[in-house]
């Protein structure tokens, strides 16, 4: 899986919400248990798996008489002389979106967890172990003063990593089976072999590439049609991205109502897409059609001619409208996590004027998520 990074450079201080934390195992636990009387009961599960370059999860606590619902998102970060330095962002969540996401094959951790000073936190885990993060170098000595440097540095090793910690306790309680593993990546050079198998003379073969915003759809893509290039195969691509409905009319559906919901299944006319791709198969050109961002409405500009291969990507290229049997049908396989991870990256790099991290993250599990899901999904040929 290819691993997006991005350094904490200046560009990005104020909109990229990072912590710096170091791990400690105390040499004698029973000296902390002062602490449990004032901690309170934690439920985290994971929405990604160790190997992945992004970690997310859900967390529920009840603090201060309150229940609390909070998904963060974080990198794996780098070890630094101070501790992991790592992307963080929490964005708050509903209890009916915890829910949704709880199910019986995520791996779940819970523990108590006090706070004896601020940025100091001391977690108290169902198997009786005990692990203590620090995030205040300052506040940390004030600790270690009171209770002696009996503590072993773990910063960066797995046995303090959380995830690690939730897939490891989920395979011990389900026979040994393997939580959210990514699947294996699509490769374009099978796709390409597939694309020419199935080709009929006189008849236009079409591939469907679907996949979560961020999946890297756009990246095999341009990887097949290098491929096909080679054979001398002209393609051509449509993706449902271009048949964004435009702003005028979303307002209009709602009734007048600013549109928020833009990974909606309404706001790409897949059906307009489809007479499209009926238009290519009889052999007549159709007019290329593209939204334009600075006024979010759809634009015409070259025509487009048919072509004997016609590459079909978007989240919803999975679509019953644009589908059929004797099409090529794949679905990316990058979880959950790593397309948020890469997307937010990408909306930094790219919007970093309108990029909003913890808005976009909870917009990400709240409403393009069930979106994704939702729609039809498409087992690889």
């Amino acid at each position: 899986m290819t691993t997006e990074k991005l350094t904490h450079g200046p560009e990005f201080e104020q909109k990229l919400p990072h912590e710096v934390e170091r791990k400690f195992l105390p040499i004698f636990p029973e000296h902390l248990n002062e602490y449990r009387a004032a901690a309170w009961p934690v439920e985290q599960f994971y929405l990604s798996h160790p190997s992945e370059p992004f970690s997310l999860r859900m967390r529920e606590q009840l603090k201060d008489g309150e229940l609390q619902y909070v998904a963060t998102l974080k990198d794996t970060g780098t070890v630094t002389e101070d501790g992991i330095d790592r992307i963080e962002v929490d964005v708050a969540v509903t209890p009916e979106l915890y829910q949704q996401y709880s199910t019986p094959d995520v791996p779940v951790l819970r523990k108590l967890r006090a706070e004896p000073l601020p940025g100091i936190i001391i977690d108290f885990y169902e198997d009786g172990s005990v692990q203590v993060e620090s995030e205040s170098p300052v506040n940390w000595q004030e600790f270690t003063a009171k209770h002696g440097d009996y503590f072993m540095d773990i910063t960066g090793d797995r046995q303090g990593n959380n995830e690690w910690r939730a897939h490891l306790s989920f395979r011990r309680t389900n026979n040994g089976a393997e939580a959210l593993r990514p699947g294996a990546d699509l490769k374009p050079q099978d796709v390409v072999n597939d694309i020419l198998a199935a080709a009929r003379p006189g008849q236009a073969t079409i591939a469907h590439i679907a996949g979560r915003s961020g999946s890297g759809k756009s990246t095999i893509v341009r990887q097949v049609k290098a491929g096909l290039d080679q054979l001398g195969v002209p393609s051509l691509t449509l993706s449902t991205d271009d048949y964004h409905r435009g702003i005028t009319w979303l307002t209009e559906y709602n009734g007048g109502q600013p549109w928020t919901k833009w990974d909606n299944a309404i706001v790409y006319d897949t059906e307009a897409m489809a007479r499209d791709i009926t238009e290519l198969q009889a052999g007549r050109p159709i007019w290329h059609r593209w939204i334009d961002f600075s006024d979010c409405e759809p634009r015409y500009d070259e025509v487009l001619q048919p072509a004997p291969v016609i590459i079909i990507e978007g989240i919803y290229a999975a679509s019953s409208d644009i589908t059929s049997q004797d099409h090529l049908m794949y679905e990316m396989t990058t979880p959950l996590a790593t397309c948020i991870g890469r997307r937010l990256l990408r909306d930094l790099r790219e919007r970093p004027q309108f990029a909003d991290p913890i808005m976009s993250l909870g917009y990400m599990l709240s409403e393009a998520e069930p979106a994704y899901r939702r729609q039809y999904t498409p087992v690889n040929t």
